[in-house]
């Protein structure tokens, strides 16, 4: 069953899935459904399982910031299914975007399922050298895309002007109230930081911005798709170097940043934006023992460890 995430999120629960389907696919309103465990936490997402066709996924927001980003998301992954991308990794197609109704109070959507597992769940089996290559392909393919309806990364977000970032993840390391010295080691972080203070700025170009394992599917033990798009946009190209410490280990970090050609300046970026989303999930997700907070506890480790040169 759905389990709450975050404080005052609405109910994703089963009973919410079937009335939706009941109002908008009636053909699948008594269809099974199963709940997935995944390290995401924006979404709660359900398998449909569709007698003589393909299964479903049903996706409902569990904040309101990721509810307004769903319809730009769908017009994205619309538009990435017919790019140069599809030719190295698939995306989810849409099936259908539903408006807010009286069981659940935001958009939601419906994508077709696609096999495979979450580069998290896949974790102890993967040849972390080959999925370097397929990310590395991946990402190069992106940075030359021209998708409509997505804006650039504001200051303060990641893969926007990385002084903003900075300042982001000093609020991060100094506000008592993510008491940060008992779960990180501060000391680490912040000298990791200083490293990236007055890098300039990069040219945007278009990037997924959360290529962490849980948006990453393999099969048969190659990359296979890139799901979750609702923080697409423009941006630093240095924040999709994100894989090369979330979920690479040391010879494919080394592999991946000289296939994506990836500078001093441009990697240091990188993971100092990577730094900061490590640093935030884990002093938010954490206490609330959420796995997202396993994931990002190990790509703050793998972190540390690139940054001293281990």
């Amino acid at each position: 069953m759905s389990q709450p995430i975050h404080d005052d999120e609405p109910d994703t629960g089963e009973a919410v899935v079937r009335a939706l389907l009941a109002a908008d696919l009636p053909h699948l309103a008594n269809a099974p459904v199963e709940y997935l465990q995944t390290s995401g936490t924006d979404n709660a997402m359900w398998r449909v399982v569709v007698e003589g066709s393909s299964d479903l996924v049903v996706r409902l927001p569990r904040r309101s910031g990721a509810a307004g980003q769903l319809t730009r998301e769908a017009a994205v992954m619309q538009q990435l299914r017919g790019s140069e991308l599809a030719d190295v990794v698939a995306v989810p197609a849409v099936v259908h975007v539903g408006d807010p109704q009286p069981a659940f109070g935001h958009p939601w959507a419906v994508y077709e399922w696609l096999d495979g597992d979450d580069a998290w769940s896949a974790r102890d089996g993967l040849d972390l050298e080959q999925l370097a290559v397929d990310i590395s392909q991946t990402v190069a393919r992106m940075r030359h895309l021209r998708v409509s309806g997505v804006r650039q990364r504001r200051r303060g977000e990641r893969g926007g002007p990385i002084e903003a970032v900075l300042e982001r993840l000093d609020r991060w390391l100094t506000d008592p109230a993510w008491n940060a010295r008992a779960l990180i080691d501060v000391d680490a972080v912040a000298a990791i930081a200083a490293q990236a203070v007055g890098l300039p700025d990069a040219e945007p170009v278009f990037v997924h911005g959360d290529l962490i394992p849980g948006n990453l599917l393999v099969l048969d033990g190659r990359l296979s798709a890139v799901i979750d798009w609702g923080g697409a946009g423009y941006g630093d190209p240095a924040q999709d170097l994100a894989p090369a410490w979330s979920v690479l280990d040391g010879p494919g970090r080394q592999i991946f940043r000289r296939l994506v050609e990836a500078d001093d300046q441009a990697w240091i970026r990188g993971r100092t934006i990577e730094l900061e989303h490590a640093v935030g999930a884990v002093l938010y997700y954490v206490p609330r023992g959420h796995q997202l907070g396993d994931v990002m506890e190990r790509t703050l480790g793998r972190i540390i460890e690139d940054a001293s040169g281990a």
